[in-house]
């Protein structure tokens, strides 16, 4: 598949996105993991969000995700629960970066956690970046997950390794024609591969500077499909 590239050495203290809080959110511990969490009294569907990587400035404040929760919030927050978070090390969450080992076990912790406080629907996994390579590994050891979105996976980074294919529920990636971290032809070779969809946004970076919320409302049928 892809070559697997070195990453640019991190700086120090990264630049992060500032705290914000959507609407309908609470902020919750969930073991040692910092987090913000709606859920309804009657959800239909459960939304676990990943964040972009720790060590180049990550949260789950970055913009993709805080977008994707957004439109939940905006879209379906009486009937739909989400949890966003920090993987461990970033904001409020204990521990140090742990090369995606320790992150995919924050990820699942997150699951189970969401899982139990809206028992019986079903899970859909999602990430950017960095995270969407987490939220597909850790999405093959919950059973409650039904399906995974990858939103601009760095095929040039990161190995989907036999682990990253164990998930077969249904799964999609989003990605901008001009990623500069996986291009076209590397995400249709990875999606072949996966067995997945595939949708491209012309015009958009890896970051979508420019139509996040176009991204958002797009992948919304995808996360949510009882709304589709």
């Amino acid at each position: 598949m892809a070559r697997i590239d070195r990453l640019p050495p991190p700086v120090p203290d990264p630049v992060r996105s500032p705290p914000v809080k959507v609407e309908g959110e609470t902020e919750v511990r969930i073991g040692t993991l910092e987090a913000r969490v709606h859920v309804p009294l009657a959800p239909r569907r459960a939304v676990v969000i990943c964040h972009p990587h720790p060590l180049y400035g990550g949260s789950m404040h970055s913009p993709v995700p805080l977008s994707i929760a957004k439109t939940l919030a905006d879209q379906a927050s009486e009937t739909v629960a989400w949890a966003r978070f920090n993987f461990r090390g970033v904001g409020a969450s204990e521990g140090t970066f742990d090369d995606g080992r320790g992150e995919m076990e924050d990820a699942r912790a997150v699951v189970a956690h969401l899982a139990a406080a809206a028992p019986g629907v079903p899970v859909t996994l999602c990430g950017h970046s960095f995270g969407s390579w987490i939220a597909l590994r850790a999405a093959g050891h919950e059973p409650s997950v039904e399906r995974a979105l990858l939103v601009a996976p760095s095929t040039r980074f990161f190995d989907f390794d036999e682990e990253a294919f164990a998930f077969r529920g249904p799964r999609t990636l989003f990605l901008g024609d001009r990623d500069e971290f996986c291009d076209v032809a590397e995400a249709k070779a990875l999606a072949s591969d996966l067995g997945a969809s595939l949708q491209v946004f012309e015009g958009s970076d890896h970051f979508f500077l420019s139509s996040r919320r176009k991204l958002a409302l797009a992948v919304f049928p995808f996360i949510v499909p009882e709304f589709g």
